[in-house]
């Protein structure tokens, strides 16, 4: 099929040429017939009727029904018009969009041998009806996006696939509305440079070409303003991390256009295929969980309908294009996709802490855990932005999502009670909002030596404020809380869970149903095999039952859905007011029930410290020692271990490999003394440490001693 159509296409274009000279369809004033662009255009066609590659970007807003080309066009007026679509719609869910979806499926049907609709006249006829009656009334939506992006995602395909067959006023009017240069920043910059791609394409026009291709080029770099951090997290409308969402339309965007242009002089370096992998095999690939990506990295789209789902099975068409462009490591490709498709966790385990975005992972075999922070240098939350997320604000104050299949928290998000969410401290009002959310702290960040890890926060959003740490170990990782304290006149709770109910749950292996319920002095609870413990006992509130509530409590647009979840909920309620309250748990995925009061009574750790000044956990089997220093002093573990630093900061010492993990999470310091003593006060390091600056301030540095 390609033979016959590059033959075909040859001759469209230079009929082209002939034809139409000055219509902006045509080829570009002075353009010679170029054996490049004709062999683009033949993989865009065959992109597009081989591979349906343009439903990567057109099926986050409509699943196209390939084959009811005849169907649509029954349902066409004389006018070109569908009467159950709203062309005045203006609102975010443009209903429009509905007729570019009808007009794509009937062009593809049209060109795809074997449908029923192929080289039907009257089928080519409806399809000029329908553009006709489209820029007779010229729907426009509120959301610039939808014009200026989402219906080029349309019309990229159709122009292309028409070309040669409708008049040339009418292909006019459609390269007119793709985009004529590159513009914006970022993931917007890419998807309006792929527009301008195709545009060049149909054009016949070179210099559009390599226009376009640069504008998808340039985002491909490492850098501190929007776009690739250096520690491969994306940013997108400031410093807020945006792996899922616009992170995952780049990489989609840029990988198809690295794919197309292969062997080409618009081919991409080695260096800019280089960045593009370890940009997923670096970063996102730590995100991804069998068929889950991390909602934790998906920013404001938890509060589209849209985004319900587990999120990862759309990163395979990205690999797929990846393997074109980088076969050298299609290997490293083929076996990330096939974990995702079999449902399977990455070939990844260990810990890494994204410096550029206050954000952990925690990967084990039996489990992942995410962790969201956001400080005075980074952008916590966007909500209300076209009526999506009405509720997060406090989504990243320390979010903590525990995944083992990857489906513990799949459509929960508009039952959720958003003032009590998993890991987070709050004054428990659910209130909606809009903007940005953040806090103006310093003292955000991690320390890992990418197997082990300590992450800390400093809290004070809405009249609350506490120290919050969490250890990261192997069978299991510990939240520490201290300083709790608030001004609200409403109870201050920490979410410890709140996930979809899967089976039993037992509080202290008595088994528990039914509403909220204060648990006094509980040791641990257990749901979904994942049990928590609370080291010292500590009264809990527990709940498992039915929780409801209208999809429009999330998000403001489209249809008032009811959502109905069974949901599991513990969290800790600090009262109204407090005044330095605290919190501990430990938290073991993979457990099952007869394990938990045997790990319960014999604990693996020992928790030293838990202050506004010092949190310390020591995991004895392991031999680790993490220490979070919110204030210059000294931890004193008797004869054992004494620590000394000169500023705060965060630090991770390996025992049994004589290594030591620290970092800044100010990103202000140049440097750290550090004073350790073993036994008897004998010294076993001394010394200054320089601390990473510019881009890499708050990653962490490693030492022997």
């Amino acid at each position: 099929m390609p033979s016959r159509i590059a033959t075909v296409l040859q001759m469209i274009f230079f009929a082209l040429c002939l034809a139409f000279p000055g219509n902006p369809a045509r080829a570009a004033e002075g353009a010679l017939p170029d054996t490049e662009i004709e062999l683009l255009r033949e993989r865009l066609i065959e992109d597009a009727l081989e591979q349906r590659g343009f439903t990567v970007s057109t099926q986050q807003y409509i699943i196209s029904d390939f084959g009811s080309g005849e169907a649509y066009l029954a349902q066409m007026d004389e006018s070109g018009r569908w009467p159950d679509v709203d062309y005045g719609d203006t609102d975010n869910e443009w209903d429009p969009l509905r007729a570019l979806d009808r007009i794509l499926v009937m062009t593809y049907d049209y060109y795809r041998e074997g449908t029923a609709a192929y080289q039907d006249p009257a089928i080519l006829d409806g399809i000029k009806q329908a553009l006709n009656y489209w820029y007779t009334v010229n729907p426009r939506c509120r959301n610039w996006y939808k014009n200026e992006i989402a219906k080029q995602f349309y019309f990229n395909v159709i122009a292309l696939l028409l070309q040669g067959d409708i008049a040339p006023e009418l292909l006019g009017k459609i390269v007119n509305d793709l985009t004529e240069a590159p513009r914006m920043t970022g993931s917007n910059k890419t998807l309006l440079s792929i527009s301008v791609f195709y545009r060049g394409v149909i054009e016949g026009n070179k210099e559009r070409i390599r226009a376009g291709v640069q504008g998808v080029k340039e985002p491909v770099a490492i850098t501190t303003a929007e776009g690739i951090q250096p520690d491969y997290s994306f940013h997108q409308h400031g410093a807020f991390i945006y792996n899922g969402s616009y992170g995952h339309n780049f990489l989609r965007e840029t990988s198809w256009l690295a794919s197309i242009v292969r062997g080409t002089d618009y081919a991409f370096s080695q260096d800019q295929i280089k960045i593009l992998r370890d940009y997923f095999m670096e970063g996102t690939r730590w995100m991804v969980r069998g068929r889950l990506l991390d909602y934790n990295v998906r920013g404001r789209q938890v509060g589209r309908s849209a985004n319900l789902d587990l999120g990862a099975l759309k990163i395979t068409t990205q690999l797929d294009r990846m393997m074109l462009a980088d076969p050298e490591h299609r290997d490293q490709y083929s076996e990330a996709k096939e974990k995702i498709m079999e449902n399977q966790p990455q070939e990844l385990s260990g810990n890494r802490h994204f410096w550029r975005s206050d954000y952990t992972v925690h990967h084990r075999p039996a489990y992942f855990t995410s962790l969201k922070m956001c400080s005075e240098r980074t952008v916590g939350m966007e909500m209300d932005v076209n009526s999506e997320n009405l509720y997060g604000y406090y989504l990243p104050y320390g979010l903590t999502y525990i995944y083992r299949r990857g489906d513990e928290y799949k459509a929960i998000f508009p039952v959720w009670d958003w003032a009590r969410l998993p890991g987070v401290t709050s004054p428990h009002r659910e209130f909606s909002s809009s903007g940005k959310s953040t806090q103006q702290t310093q003292f955000v960040g991690g320390v890992s030596d990418g197997t082990y890890g300590l992450s800390s926060m400093d809290l004070d959003v809405k009249n609350t404020r506490a120290k919050k740490s969490w250890f990261w170990f192997d069978r299991e990782w510990v939240a520490l809380g201290a300083g709790i304290r608030s001004e609200e006149e409403v109870p201050i709770v920490t979410g410890v869970n709140q996930a979809l109910m899967r089976g039993d749950v037992l509080v202290d292996g008595r088994a528990f149903a039914g509403a909220e319920q204060a648990m006094s002095n509980t040791r641990w609870v257990w749901h979904d095999e994942v049990a928590y413990i609370f080291p010292k006992g500590k009264e809990v509130m527990v709940q498992a039952h039915e929780q409801s509530a209208p999809l429009q409590k999330i998000f403001g647009l489209g249809a008032d859905t009811i959502f109905r979840e069974s949901v599991f909920s513990l969290w800790v309620d600090h009262g109204v007011q407090p005044e330095k309250d605290r919190y501990a748990y430990i938290v073991v995925p993979g457990i099952s029930a007869k394990q938990v009061e045997t790990y319960s009574r014999k604990l693996p750790l020992t928790i030293h410290f838990n202050t506004d000044e010092l949190q310390a956990v020591t995991h004895d089997k392991l031999g680790l020692t993490a220490i979070a220093f919110h204030t210059e002093g000294k931890l004193n573990l008797g004869r054992k271990l004494e620590v000394r630093v000169d500023h705060p900061c965060l630090l991770l010492i390996n025992h049994r490999k004589r290594t030591i993990s620290i970092s800044d999470p100010t990103a202000k310091l140049s440097a750290i003394n550090l004073i350790i003593k073993g036994k008897k006060g004998k010294a076993l390091f001394a010394e200054q440490i320089t601390l990473p600056t510019g881009e890499l301030a708050g990653s962490s540095v490693q030492l022997s001693w």
